[in-house]
């Protein structure tokens, strides 16, 4: 099986092809794109035409090498300047189109879990607690893990691009200037430093772009072995203040495209040194691409993040599994019944809808399903990028109540069958027992659904002969038919 890992990254955009092997991920070639998105955002926090027709063009490129490549073992995801950008909807369609596969929006944690996953398989197995850093175009992920479990993460917004941009925008970079440049990056990790300290860790390596090119440049000057230590970030910074502008730096091993965004990313560097009190700091291989690469085979051979993750919800916020279980098991017999041919993943959305559709009962009982809709949007859910939790969420939100606050979301016909699936289910499942059903038929039609039930059936269960006869109503108000036949 081959994969395909698209990473829609704020300095760069990168495409990772592998191909999986008994488990084992095996790459067969990169491609990057330098593309300064970050760069490209005007004073109304938009997404300007030109960084756009840069991005399009690189992303054109790309769609070449995935020719070919079923849609399914391709994942494709955005970072910090596209959750940031006002423009960003506007613009991702758009780049769906050129890419020809949809594009998922990583929320922060999601993007230091991958990060942290990425480099988990690249290292070297140890026991030690290990803090990853991942420095970025717009955002730098922290994550503390132990083996393969992640115990603390956050995301930064501040990357070497966006740092580069704010304080050497001309080229020109002075003592005072990268003082406050470092300060600036500082003062966005104090509110979540605490918190790693809390959890410890052992040793610290920096992931991609801007750790990998300060790492060559330290070994190629010969002041280090390739590992990065404040005495030579100190050397790197005082060298690149003799130069006096970052278009003159001529360093051993420096990448031409790396010269613009060398001084944000050091300065970045020495506030982590500098808040983590940090010593040393190890390169590794792996970062976002291959955790996408290793999260898209783990979903591919059926062990999904997700599962895992929406499970650990469920316990934390005391769902009732018996049920949880019976509405999931109704729901996808009812939506077999409209989509004979219905996709794995497909079913997989529904059932985790039907796992969490109660989880708002932990607050209150009270319009629970509006409670159920707010946790699962505004969790950290580890394995969902934010599109995906935003459909959950909707899902969830329209399994009981009126239709007319997701009606944005019924126009997708597959979101809408869904929503009539776990509705049905909630219904015939009101009980919380477990009861035999009758046959059911539900069919999908132009203009709305059909379902046909045993009239015997609902005569002898006229609570749920009632509920079907408002949700009847409730569809028609938002213009779809629902109707029900006996037999």
């Amino acid at each position: 099986m081959r994969l395909a890992a698209i990473d829609l990254g704020s300095n760069s955009f990168r495409l990772e092809i592998a191909r999986v092997e008994k488990e084992v991920i095996i790459s067969e070639g990169s491609w990057k794109e330098t593309v300064r998105l970050a760069g490209g955002i005007d004073s109304e926090g938009n997404l300007t035409e030109e960084a756009q027709e840069r991005a399009l063009k690189a992303l054109a490129r790309i769609a070449e090498k995935i020719e070919g490549f079923p849609r399914s073992q391709i994942r494709a995801v955005g970072t910090q300047t596209l959750r940031s950008a006002k423009n960003s909807r506007e613009f991702i369609e758009k780049a769906e189109r050129v890419l020809g596969c949809k594009i998922e929006i990583l929320r922060g944690k999601e993007e230091a879990r991958l990060v942290y996953e990425g480099c988990s398989f690249a290292l070297p197995q140890s026991d030690k607690k290990r803090l990853i850093v991942d420095i970025g175009g717009a955002s730098t992920e922290c994550v503390i893990g132990h083996v393969k479990d992640v115990l603390e993460a956050d995301s930064f917004h501040i990357g070497c691009v966006n740092t580069s941009v704010a304080f050497f925008k001309n080229g020109i970079i002075t003592p005072a200037m990268m003082q406050k440049a470092q300060l600036s990056a500082e003062a966005e990790f104090d509110s979540s430093i605490e918190k790693f300290f809390r959890c410890g860790w052992q040793e610290a390596f920096g992931s991609s772009g801007t750790a990998s090119a300060v790492s060559l440049i330290l070994h190629d000057q010969g002041w280090t072995d390739g590992t990065i230590t404040l005495e030579a970030l100190l050397k790197l910074k005082y060298a690149m203040l003799e130069f006096g502008n970052t278009s003159s730096f001529k360093f051993v091993g420096m990448k031409d495209d790396r010269r613009e965004v060398l001084a944000g990313g050091v300065c970045v560097l020495l506030a982590i040194f500098n808040k983590f009190k940090l010593k040393s700091m190890k390169l590794a291989d792996g970062a976002l691409r291959y955790g996408i690469l290793y999260d898209l085979a783990g979903r591919k051979l059926d062990k999904d993040p997700r599962a895992a993750s929406v499970h650990s919800l469920m316990l934390r916020m005391h769902v009732d599994e018996e049920q949880a279980s019976r509405v999931a098991k109704v729901a996808e017999k009812l939506y077999k019944k409209i989509e004979p041919s219905v996709s794995p993943e497909e079913l997989k959305e529904l059932a985790w809808a039907a796992d969490l559709h109660e989880i708002g009962l932990s607050l209150s009982r009270s319009d629970y399903h509006k409670h159920s809709e707010y946790l699962i949007r505004n969790s950290d859910i580890p394995g969902f990028s934010r599109s995906e939790q935003e459909k959950l969420a909707a899902i969830v939100l329209a399994h009981r109540g009126n239709l007319k606050k997701v009606a944005s979301f019924l126009a997708d016909r597959s979101i809408a069958e869904k929503i009539l699936a776990l509705r049905l289910a909630v219904i015939l499942c009101h009980a919380k027992i477990d009861t035999d059903l009758p046959p059911i038929q539900l069919f999908s039609g132009a203009d709305g659904f059909m379902m046909s039930i045993p009239k015997n059936w609902l005569t002898e269960h006229p609570l749920t002969e009632y509920l079907l006869g408002q949700e009847k109503e409730i569809w028609a108000k938002v213009g779809i038919k629902f109707e029900i036949y006996t037999r």
